[in-house]
């Protein structure tokens, strides 16, 4: 008789159970891997849809009813792609957060003010697009997940696996935390200093860098989603990371695409950086022209 064996995709996301016949032979062709004798349970190296995803509730319209009362946010990533977050958490002060490649939902507000969610341009367009990017889950659905994962993969109980899931995705933060990011040229230069407290500072300013010539801060931050120092495989792919930029087009500058050209990591996104620049220099050379009198 075949034992049942617990099946769980690339990112340990509970799909359904498989016989252990069928289990080896995933195992024999490389498409699985073996993690857990008690109970016998297989890690598939590909992503796949779980069934529990397919019963969520549809997406939520009405944000003004929504975020009437304050309330926990939970939500999930059902982009095969990490997503890339901007909020303000007080004026003038954005905070960017990486929702990780990983199908399990977590509590947004443990990490993030539910007034900084509620006016999150960037949260609501990853939940309205189309096809959406994030899902808000209720309470029960989200306790209904880990429930069904703590199940799955031997967990006591379903908080376990919640807190498995959440030991997990901060390891992913962490490993983008301690990417190093080059510190900026000085923009002044000491010409006098006699050392003393209270004594004479001269200063000679190298450059006024304006606010129009500034990056844009989220291509920065999705600029070191692809930095050299992570590993490919956890590098944010190529197909998300451009469309992010296209969601963001209409609001970038010159500088902006010349930086994704030059540290946009993935062929297809420096190419299309490049065409962009090429476009507004042609632009800017075609407004040069109006209204220049021809030489003799």
């Amino acid at each position: 008789m075949s034992l049942v064996v617990q099946v769980l995709d690339a990112n340990d996301n509970s799909a359904t159970p498989t016989n252990s016949a069928r289990a080896r032979l995933l195992v024999k062709e490389q498409k699985a891997s073996w993690v857990s004798n008690d109970p016998p349970t297989i890690r598939l190296k590909r992503l796949v849809d779980t069934e529990i995803a397919k019963k969520m509730s549809t997406p939520i319209t009405n944000w003004t009813d929504f975020f009437k009362t304050e309330r926990d946010i939970y939500v999930q990533n059902i982009a095969n792609a990490q997503i890339s977050l901007s909020f303000e958490i007080s004026p003038g002060n954005i905070q960017s957060f990486i929702v990780p490649h990983t199908r399990d939902p977590f509590n947004l507000t443990q990490h993030i003010p539910f007034s900084a969610i509620k006016s999150s341009a960037d949260f609501r367009k990853m939940l309205n697009r189309r096809p959406a990017a994030l899902q808000v889950m209720t309470e029960e659905e989200f306790r209904a997940y880990y429930q069904r994962k703590a199940q799955n993969t031997g967990k006591s109980t379903w908080e376990a696996a919640v807190d498995a899931a959440e030991e997990r995705r901060q390891g992913m933060q962490n490993r983008q935390d301690k990417i190093e990011i080059p510190k900026p040229a000085p923009i002044h230069e000491v010409v006098e200093d006699d050392g003393h407290l209270g004594g004479k500072k001269e200063v000679k300013a190298f450059q006024v860098i304006t606010e129009q010539e500034a990056v844009n801060p989220k291509v920065l931050h999705l600029c070191l989603q692809v930095n050299h120092q992570i590993a490919d495989n956890e590098k944010m792919k190529a197909h998300a990371l451009l469309e992010e930029f296209q969601m963001m087009e209409e609001g970038l500058k010159l500088d902006d695409f010349e930086y994704i050209q030059s540290h946009g990591y993935w062929k297809t996104v420096k190419n299309w950086a490049k065409a962009k620049v090429a476009e507004l220099a042609s632009k800017s050379e075609g407004a040069d022209d109006v209204g220049t009198p021809a030489t003799a």
